[in-house]
């Protein structure tokens, strides 16, 4: 007869070297991939830069401005800007943008909710890509920065590998607080794990931040489907595309001048709207992903759960030392990784208060995204 500790340790085992077994690949996959290094070839790839935005009145001249100084022929180009029925100021002030550069193709839609769908970013985007005429879209949000070269070296990766999807980075900038920097720290790890996870041909998410795709590739794979989740235009998408042409067919852009950069969020209910928004999305993932995503929530609520039984049963302290031990050196290359590629190494500082505070975090969103809503740019949305 197995008692509880015996139990416990055998589940803990069992998710603990599948947990290693994940982020050890994708660790691999993260050091395997090149550095994309742009070619001195004549670029000719039409362009449609879809901006989707909603109550970004704050925020949409910094990305037009950034835009319109793209070291790109602005003859291969156009913006479009999709306003998800904004009740501020936002599509007057494109409006007016627009007028005063009329010399830029920038074009500017409304979406409004005549019809009630719960999928408003993907609808705002599908919108304009209809409106498109580009042969590579790419997808940026309205309260991101670019740097003058962002598009030339997505374009020059594009024509250099051909790939059907491009996955590109994405960090947080102008941190002040502790906060915001620890969340730097636990969204470049993302972006690390998104890259070693597409070149081991095994991708698993996405950022729409910082996305391409062939307008005709978006065709053939159906748009993004999945209308019953306000989000996810990235990563359902990627889904489709993974399925239709093979995951060989997504690339991510490892070069700084492809990075795009928004702010981490300043309070904690932001955060956790975000992020529950994000876990929302679990439940239309293909199986693969699932399995995934349940490793790694299982693993941290062992260790949650343990460090909690250990208080009342000595016997396990030992152990969830060691597993935190084993997490820590399994999780670090890739941080180190990551930091040294961004330039950043000294944000590694905020990962061991990271890795504590993490699978507490891990297991709340886990859970909300599952039976809670969460609030979305003005809007609620319900589970």
């Amino acid at each position: 007869m197995i008692d509880s500790n015996s139990f416990f340790l055998i589940v803990l085992i069992i998710f603990g070297a599948a947990y290693v077994y994940q982020i050890g690949l994708y660790t691999v996959g993260w050091f395997l991939l090149k550095k994309h290094n742009p070619s001195s070839q004549s670029l000719t790839t039409t362009v449609s830069i879809i901006v989707p935005s909603r109550n970004e009145e704050n925020n949409i001249l910094n990305l037009l401005s950034d835009l319109i100084k793209q070291n790109y022929s602005p003859s291969l180009f156009e913006i479009i800007v999709a306003d998800d029925n904004s009740d501020d100021n936002t599509f007057l002030i494109v409006e007016y943008f627009i007028s005063q550069h009329p010399e830029w193709k920038i074009k500017l839609i409304k979406v409004t909710e005549d019809h009630p769908n719960s999928a408003f970013k993907k609808k705002a985007i599908s919108h304009a890509i209809l409106a498109s005429s580009g042969d590579l879209i790419i997808t940026t949000d309205a309260d991101c920065r670019v740097g003058a070269n962002w598009l030339k070296t997505i374009i020059d990766f594009y024509e250099s590998e051909k790939p059907r999807m491009i996955v590109g980075p994405v960090s947080f900038h102008n941190e002040t607080s502790f906060f915001e920097k620890m969340q730097t720290v636990e969204f470049l790890s993302l972006i690390a794990i998104t890259a070693g996870a597409i070149r081991m041909g095994k991708p698993i998410m996405c950022n729409g931040a910082n996305l391409a795709y062939e307008r005709s590739a978006f065709d053939e794979a159906g748009g993004f489907g999945n209308d019953l989740f306000s989000s996810g235009d990235d990563v359902f998408l990627l889904l489709k595309m993974k399925k239709k042409f093979g995951s060989r067919a997504v690339g991510f852009l490892k070069n700084l001048d492809g990075m795009v950069f928004t702010e981490a969020k300043k309070n904690l209910r932001e955060f956790f709207h975000q992020r529950t928004r994000w876990a929302s999305k679990n439940k239309g993932y293909d199986i693969k992903i699932l399995l995934v995503s349940f490793t790694v929530y299982m693993m941290n609520l062992l260790i949650v759960g343990g460090l909690i039984w250990s208080a009342f049963n000595l016997k396990l302290i030992n152990t969830m030392i060691i597993s935190y031990i084993l997490i820590l050196m399994i999780e670090l290359p890739i941080l180190i990784g990551i930091g040294i590629f961004v330039r950043r190494s000294r944000m590694l500082m905020y990962s061991l208060p990271l890795i504590v505070l993490y699978p507490v975090y891990i297991i709340f969103t886990g859970a909300m995204g599952i039976v809670a809503g969460y609030q979305w740019k003005g809007r609620k949305v319900k589970k």
